[in-house]
């Protein structure tokens, strides 16, 4: 038995047993023993390669020329067969005479495979990270602790790790193009680009070719060069169609079919131009009433409302405005330069007491509004816009200089009445405000609010 074979007899058992591909070569550069593993990576028959020569088994293996020159190469990388594969080859000695060498490598597609999963995890710790202080997405985002907004990102971080269709619905103000961003920035195509297009912003004369593109000479005043359309702009990331309910019916048509056949065609052109883009609509209008009334075409409703997700307004999740107050205080005082200032009780209770008919946009604007104002560094009161004074006669919040301050539980007694207001119904009463039903009874006996409906 030759001084190699002998080596290997020892550690046969280990080497055949390791996770990584092993292929050992003597002097005379024929492979004398591979491991299972080998088979697994390269996909090459072990039958068939035992006693051959090295580069008839693998024509670019650095194996000969370690041999040769006795010298190691470490992180090599080797086309074997149809795979690449990272090598450490070391030579075998007996004294000072090299009598062949051993190759240990591992498959690059499972190396990937495992950084692939590594950034994954790593991205949901970030995203966790972030969850916890509040925040979401590159575009800082508060998630809030209601249960409608936590559904909300629910679904937009499931239609994230898609390329689906997504047709975001809410009120003007809540951020929907904010969520868009989210869905985009989290998903497959995050370093693709993101075009936003606000249908109701262009004119209906110049939206075709702004969508689609136009050939040289298409109309009167179109560049002699022509133009490439906002859709492929978005070539391999996301459109972004804000106020699609604004979309004129000679133009959803054309917009369907862009969605079909993943094509566009130029204005004033005879060719289509293949496009992988993903659709992310969003709209404050009644779509669905538009399809019915003949107004929005049913067909490609259904071709936008592939997930739909629906933000709901800030009055129906009002314990999220204080973390929004602190976010918007934040930023608009770091942005405008100035130290940012601290919230008194007065001023907080009215944010929280108001409608906010345009949603977190008014309730930003209220906030730049109030920083601009203030003098002292606390906003109170004073520094709000004169319709909180109608808020707080509504709901019995006016608070005067020397009046005294409510409890605890009038508060609490003057939250549930307004809930159960607006909200008559036991159980969505209790779910606006984070309880169970059995708490609400309880809270509403305790500060003496009848239930003239009964339990329900």
């Amino acid at each position: 038995m030759s001084k190699l074979k002998e080596i290997i007899s020892k550690v046969r058992l280990v080497l055949d047993h390791i996770y990584e591909g092993v292929v050992v070569a003597d002097s005379e550069y024929r492979v004398i023993y591979v491991n299972e593993a080998n088979q697994r990576i390269t996909g090459l028959d072990n039958k068939h390669i035992l006693g051959k020569q090295i580069e008839d088994v693998v024509p670019m293996s650095s194996m000969v020329e370690v041999i040769r020159t006795g010298k190691e190469k470490l992180r090599t990388k080797t086309l074997v067969g149809s795979k690449y594969v990272i090598s450490n080859i070391v030579p075998l000695y007996d004294g000072t005479e090299i009598i062949g060498c051993i190759s240990v490598f591992m498959d690059i597609t499972e190396i990937d495979i495992l950084n692939n999963r590594l950034k994954q995890a790593e991205a949901q710790i970030s995203h966790l990270s972030k969850q916890l202080y509040g925040l979401l997405g590159n575009e800082e985002f508060i998630t809030g602790k209601s249960p409608l907004i936590q559904k909300v990102f629910l679904m937009a971080q499931k239609a994230s790790a898609t390329n689906s269709n997504v047709l975001i619905t809410g009120e003007s103000g809540t951020g929907k193009e904010v969520l868009a961003r989210f869905i985009h920035n989290n998903g497959f195509g995050s370093q693709k680009p993101f075009v936003a297009v606000n249908c109701g912003a262009i004119p209906e004369t110049l939206l075709e070719s702004e969508l689609f593109g136009y050939e040289p000479g298409a109309f009167t005043g179109a560049s002699s060069r022509g133009r490439a359309g906002l859709f492929e702009q978005a070539d391999r990331g996301t459109i972004f169609l804000d106020e699609i309910g604004d979309l004129p019916l000679s133009v959803q048509v054309k917009f369907l079919r862009v969605l079909q056949d993943k094509a566009v065609q130029h204005l004033g052109g005879g060719s289509r131009i293949k496009l992988e883009v993903r659709v992310i609509a969003a709209t404050n209008r009644p779509l669905e009433k538009m399809v019915a009334e003949k107004t929005f075409r049913e067909d490609l409703y259904y071709r936008l409302n592939v997930i739909q997700i629906n933000i709901p307004p800030l009055r129906e999740r009002k314990e999220d405005i204080h973390l929004f107050v602190k976010f918007f205080l934040g930023r608009l005082s770091k942005g405008m330069g100035v130290k940012c200032p601290k919230i008194a009780p007065d001023a907080l209770k009215l944010l929280l007491s108001h409608d906010y008919p345009g949603n977190i946009r008014e309730l930003e604007n209220i906030l730049e509004r109030c920083i601009v104002m203030d003098e002292d560094g606390i906003i109170d009161a004073n520094d709000l816009p004169e319709f909180f004074n109608k808020d707080a006669v509504k709901y019995g919040l006016n608070i005067c200089e020397g009046q005294e301050w409510p409890t605890l539980k009038q508060m609490e007694k003057i939250l549930l009445k307004r809930t159960l207001s607006a909200y008559p119904q036991k159980i969505k009463a209790a779910e606006i405000l984070g309880i169970s039903r059995a708490t609400l009874y309880r809270k509403m006996e305790e500060c003496g609010i009848s239930n003239k409906n009964g339990r329900k």
